[in-house]
């Protein structure tokens, strides 16, 4: 897995940020303009934060089969999407790359997923939890009130890419991340989404994971989507967001 950001992906994120801004009316709009489009429901900026498997990879059209945009078309009509995935990318990484685009769009919802390049290069426990600290504390700084959902780690085991590691050892490693992430989602009282075996089972259902071993494939994201879904809509429900 790489370990630095693609400068492209840089540019397209800046690209990204100064697109989010709405345009304003123009100055000859009429009155009647005005009025229906104050009526219109406001949109809910959401911003997804990973790599990866938020970018899509694994699917023949990653910019529009990904689990983000899943879940976007499940929760509201309102809700426009911002998806920062970069695939390779870990959290530290993503503190530079992708956190600044977030701040920048002053969003209602925003979700987390990023363990996984973490736990497979061997990142400290110690040093994960702190970048995750600091994430979710600059959003909740940045933007008060802001639903954040923090996904863990799914069952690596059982993932073909992962067959020349140790099989304890991964486990292992995944119970200390997941632990982690509990911790640090309780500390900052935000959404646990739990990708554990019940909730997403990959050895009942080898059918979610694509070719290349690693990621999920359309179905996969599909049902990631559920996943968070599940755990998003008690809260946007009572944010007045989805019904």
């Amino acid at each position: 897995m790489k370990k630095s950001v693609p400068l492209s992906w840089l540019c397209f994120l800046m690209l990204l940020c100064a697109g989010c801004a709405s345009a304003s009316p123009a100055s000859g709009s009429s009155t009647n303009t005005h009025t229906t489009a104050q009526a219109q429901p406001a949109q809910i900026t959401y911003v997804a934060i990973g790599a990866s498997d938020t970018f899509g990879t694994g699917t023949r059209d990653p910019y529009n089969e990904n689990w983000a945009a899943d879940l976007a078309g499940m929760l509201s009509p309102r809700i426009h999407l911002i998806n920062l995935g970069i695939p390779s990318i870990r959290i530290h990484d993503a503190l530079q790359a992708e956190l600044p685009v977030a701040l920048d769009s002053h969003p209602r919802l925003v979700t987390i997923w990023l363990a996984v390049n973490d736990l497979a290069n061997n990142v400290p426990i110690a040093d994960y939890t702190r970048d995750l600290n600091t994430m979710i504390s600059r959003l909740q700084a940045s933007s008060p009130g802001v639903i954040i959902a923090v996904a863990n780690i799914p069952d690596l085991t059982v993932l073909p890419y992962f067959n020349n590691y140790d099989t304890q050892a991964l486990r292992q490693s995944i119970q200390q991340y997941n632990t982690a992430i509990a911790s640090v989602v309780a500390q900052h009282r935000v959404i646990l989404v739990d990708l554990s075996a019940q909730n997403y089972n990959l050895q009942r259902h080898p059918e979610y994971i694509s070719d290349d071993g690693l990621h999920p494939n359309e179905l996969g994201y599909q049902q990631i989507a559920k996943v968070f879904a599940a755990a998003l809509r008690p809260v946007l429900q009572r944010a007045g967001i989805t019904r």
